[in-house]
């Protein structure tokens, strides 16, 4: 009876103020929240309630969404949307080439490493090698421009809709439906839709956060035929896969699709919103950055190229020299540094595109100023320092630094690997946790090229400084040498007694004895670092050029 006059009285109500005051913005908006409230009526089941509630058919209807999308969530997480960030990749990767032509496929299939190394291992000599690696980049950078093409545009689109449909599925459908039941228990063996009797009434004012967080998810949802077919070919992908589980995927994404359309609709949450805050311009803001999966693709797949290349450059220029390295230091292999070695470069190389770029010419350096430098050539070297009489003191200024220089770099690889001590600035425990990490698929891949780039800078200037400091050496010994033989010493006057003494004479033998040694080290150095020469003629004069071009440093 009460319903009945208050709702009569209502009706007067607004007859009044829209014969009197239908052009004051407080009728429309009133008005406009009338016929918002009046949508929502038409809703079967009803989900709102005039008296800002959401009824017990809401919750029936978040239980049903969180039920049915399970087997999609499965295959989802397994693929594209996997917190295994290696996994994600993959099929993300696995997405994009679907599309591609048989043609394509195989196209794509002679960029990879193997291929690509099976080709160089033909050529005859490097600059063959350098030839065909420019004919591969080209090859590649063409092939590439084939991703910004209209067709991988749509993929696109369609990959950002599974990731749509990923955040739907990963909604917390637990925390809402709390607010219907807290005693229900969401469960993989729970029927697929439960009573409505089993909910409760929520007033829809304590629960806007839920709300937000569901229409920020479910505006964006719009599951297709195309993306059906999608998923199936995920779950095809992912392995163990039967013609039974598609056509279970299949119907049950038309199933959530008609939920979302038929009973949830897509403005059904802005208006109840809207009357929440009673406010019919209500909004929700939303700052939302923009996915760009294909960009990230390309950028994913040119990285790989780019570390193939340069890891095919630094083989092919390894296998080059092994010869020489052979006749420098023998059979016996070369010691590796601590922390930087081909082990850990390997454990990098194969989770990612970072790498150790100077691995090689560190052990290189290090071998020679241990087995050479160190152990034969320093007692006379020094002894000229000490004891030699110089005829022109500019000269003997440029011999001390140049000794200086070659002295200091034991010292200077020894600091260098005291970098991965645990303590160190790349420290080895630190790299070899992201490994791990990055194992497990994690994305620690920023972390661990910050230490790697770290170390390889380091490594550089080692190796530049160190191989300068030698050939500037090898230079003045090799005047040195030549001036003995005269009969008035030019360089240093008393060299003749130098080199007979009982403490020089076995380090100025083997120094003599090793010429052609330093020159094969020098040789293997400049495929690393640049570094001029100096004339035997004139010590302390550098040369107009080397007396063979250095190659460039190698990005290995």
């Amino acid at each position: 009876m009460f319903d009945f006059i208050n709702t009569v009285i209502a009706a007067i109500k607004d007859l009044f103020e829209g014969l009197f005051f239908s052009s004051s913005p407080e009728y429309q908006k009133k008005r406009q929240l009338k016929g918002y409230a009046l949508e929502l009526k038409k809703l079967n089941p009803p989900l709102y309630h005039t008296g800002k509630i959401l009824l017990p058919a809401f919750g029936s209807l978040l239980y049903q969404l969180y039920h049915f999308l399970q087997p999609v969530k499965a295959v989802l997480d397994k693929t594209v949307n996997s917190p295994d960030i290696r996994a994600s990749e993959k099929y993300q990767n696995l997405f994009f080439e679907a599309i591609l032509s048989e043609e394509q496929t195989k196209q794509q299939r002679s960029f990879n490493f193997q291929a690509r190394n099976l080709l160089l291992s033909k050529c005859k000599n490097y600059q063959e090698v350098e030839h065909k690696l420019q004919e591969q980049i080209h090859g590649f950078k063409s092939f590439m421009r084939l991703f910004t093409t209209p067709a991988f545009k749509t993929r696109e689109q369609e990959l950002i809709k599974l990731f749509f449909l990923s955040d739907l599925c990963d909604f917390d459908y637990a925390s809402f439906l709390n607010r219907f039941n807290n005693k229900l228990q969401l469960t993989a063996g729970a029927p697929a839709s439960i009573s409505q009797d089993n909910f409760e009434e929520v007033f829809a004012g304590d629960v806007v956060k839920n709300l937000l967080d569901f229409q920020f998810i479910v505006r964006n949802v719009s599951i297709t035929q195309t993306t059906i077919n999608n998923v199936v070919f995920l779950a095809r992908s992912a392995g163990n896969f039967t013609d039974e589980m598609g056509a279970k995927l299949e119907k049950t994404l038309h199933t959530v699709e008609t939920i979302l359309a038929n009973q949830l609709k897509r403005n059904t949450i802005p208006m109840m919103l809207k009357l929440i805050q009673e406010d019919p311009n209500f909004e929700e803001k939303i700052t939302v950055s923009e996915a760009k999966p294909l960009q990230e693709y390309i950028d994913r797949i040119s990285e790989n190229f780019q570390a193939d290349s340069k890891r095919l450059l630094k083989i092919t220029k390894e296998t080059n020299i092994t010869g020489l390295i052979e006749k420098c230091f023998g059979s016996t292999p070369l010691k590796p540094l601590e922390g930087y070695n081909d082990a850990i470069n390997d454990a990098i190389q194969n989770l990612s595109t970072i790498s150790f770029d100077w691995v090689k010419p560190m052990q290189l350096l290090k071998a020679f100023t241990e087995m050479y430098f160190e152990t034969h050539y320093k007692t006379f070297l020094k002894s000229l320092l000490i004891e030699g009489f110089f005829a022109n003191k500019q000269i003997e200024g440029q011999y001390a630094a140049i000794y200086r220089s070659c002295e200091m770099l034991l010292g200077k690889i020894k600091n260098f690997e005291q970098l991965f001590k645990p303590k160190g600035q790349c420290s080895l425990v630190e790299i070899q946790g992201y490994i791990a990490e990055i194992e497990k698929g994690k994305d620690m891949k920023k972390q661990l090229q910050k230490i790697v780039e770290i170390a390889n800078m380091q490594a550089k200037v080692v190796v530049q400084t160190g191989s300068k400091a030698y050939a500037d050496l090898y230079a003045f010994t090799e005047h040195l040498l030549e001036d003995i033989k005269a009969p008035t010493s030019e360089l240093i006057t008393n060299i003749k007694a130098l080199v007979v003494s009982s403490k020089n004479k076995e380090s100025f033998a083997r120094l003599e004895q090793d010429r052609h040694i330093f020159a094969l080290f020098l040789e293997i150095m400049k495929n690393y670092a640049v570094f001029g020469s100096i004339e035997k003629g004139r010590p302390g004069v550098p040369a107009s050029a080397p007396s063979a071009a250095p190659a460039k440093p190698v990005q290995q």
